[in-house]
């Protein structure tokens, strides 16, 4: 066998949208009745917020390949 070999193993449910991105998607409150978050250093409020999407991140297969 040659080369290095391994096991990565995450078992937190956030990885999968850091690593494979996201689409555009509706995000709403859950216990809420509006959402906070910081917008140009004020506090905004919402009801639903219409999130553009994520990008991948691929740090973990850029280390891989530079390890190789």
């Amino acid at each position: 066998m040659r080369g290095l070999q391994g096991v990565i193993a995450c078992d937190r449910p956030a990885v999968r949208f850091v690593l494979d991105g996201t689409p555009p998607h509706v995000i709403r409150p859950r216990r809420a009745k509006a959402l906070r978050f910081p917008y140009r250093g004020r506090a905004v409020f919402a009801q639903v917020v219409h999130h553009p999407s994520t990008r991948a991140n691929t740090f973990l297969a850029r280390a891989l390949r530079r390890v190789r």
